[in-house]
């Protein structure tokens, strides 16, 4: 039987002592490794995640903060990104994913573990994998380090902002670029996205203590004013002190695992560009109609205007034939004149009378 690839999920975390143990389990349980980036965390993640060395974890390292020193201390995505990716080029590993603490990835195969499931990918040619985001609502019953399957039932879809989830990937012989679309679409040349999405449960808020701590004080205030203006982080927006942190998730729905999995194989990448060409296809052979409807009545109004010219025309010759016809009378009778006798005559009488200034 071919082993199975080498596959490390590198986290970034910050103060997530409650969720990153049982995050870490699922992990080791479906085959994955885990190399955790301490992003300055004043609470017990580090030493959660101590315990787990040489059975899940990997290596644990503390970022370098770009902050000038005696400052607070602020969430530099950019900078995270960064070091992932050099990560990606030096580990020895075969797949790589861009991983949260608060995120639990599986297979779309239920009889295959998340690293069985990447192994198939990688034998079948693909070197990307998407993934299908499920926000899920706190229940009020969780515990800190406990499985979150057994505590969070209801969840969501999630936002358009969070749609793209290429955060798996094969290793490349160049570095991968994450930093240029805030880690959720990896970019390398000869990129090839497997088109089903793999299923990924994401918990971001636990309790609403955890949650208000989180949003307001360990996110929002400390984000890079420079990556908001570049569109990033705003997975927050709208959320107020005192108001709902689930409103704009949208209707909760209980979670399914199997209609979960079938919906990720009816509803694939594939499937969703075949409906995106048709509606491009569509769209373009209305235009082309509306198209050959604007040619057919400029046609339709030069052939009037045709029939018109030519009516005009006609109307034209027969008046030149009328002046010529006219003309020709007038001419003959003039010949007439100049021809008779009184004309000759009345020749000196004309001269006089002229002479004399009549």
């Amino acid at each position: 039987m071919e082993p199975l690839p080498r596959i490390i999920a590198v986290i970034s975390a910050y103060n997530e002592e409650d969720i990153i143990g049982a995050a870490i389990e699922h992990l080791a349980s479906q085959g994955v490794g885990v190399y955790l980036l301490d992003d300055g965390c004043t609470d017990a993640t580090v030493q959660v995640a101590r315990d787990f060395l040489g059975r899940g974890v990997v290596g644990i390292e503390e970022l370098v903060s770009p902050d000038p020193p005696g400052t607070e201390r602020r969430f530099h995505l950019s900078a995270i990104l960064e070091r992932k990716e050099r990560l990606a080029a030096a580990l020895d590993a075969d797949w790589f994913i861009n991983h949260d603490a608060d995120e639990f990835r599986e297979s779309p195969w239920p009889h295959l573990t998340l690293a069985g499931a990447i192994h198939l990918v990688d034998r079948l040619g693909w070197n990307a994998i998407d993934f299908d985001v499920l926000n899920f609502f706190p229940e009020g019953d969780y515990r800190a380090g406990a499985n979150p399957t057994d505590s969070f039932r209801r969840c969501a879809p999630a936002p358009a902002c969070d749609r793209v989830q290429v955060r798996c990937w094969k290793k490349q012989e160049q570095r991968v670029d994450l930093s240029s679309n805030a880690g959720h679409d990896v970019q390398f040349p000869g990129r090839r996205v497997f088109p089903i999405r793999f299923p990924l449960r994401h918990y971001p808020v636990r309790s609403e203590e955890q949650g208000r701590r989180k949003v307001f004080r360990e996110r929002k205030s400390r984000f890079d004013a420079g990556e908001r203006a570049r569109g990033w982080h705003v997975q927050y927006d709208g959320l107020a002190e005192g108001g709902p942190l689930t409103a704009s998730w949208g209707a909760a729905v209980e979670y399914d695992r199997e209609a979960v999995d079938v919906n990720l194989q009816l509803e694939n990448r594939l499937v969703e560009q075949l409906r995106s060409d048709h509606a491009r296809t569509t769209g373009e052979r209305d235009r082309l109609r509306g198209e050959v409807a604007r040619v057919s009545e400029v046609l339709r109004t030069s052939e009037e205007q045709a029939r018109t010219a030519e009516a005009s025309v006609r109307r034209l010759d027969a008046t030149v034939e009328r002046v010529m016809a006219e003309t020709a009378d007038l001419s003959r009778r003039l010949d007439e004149v100049f021809a008779s006798k009184s004309w000759r005559v009345t020749a000196p009488l004309r001269a006089l009378w002229r002479l004399v200034g009549g």
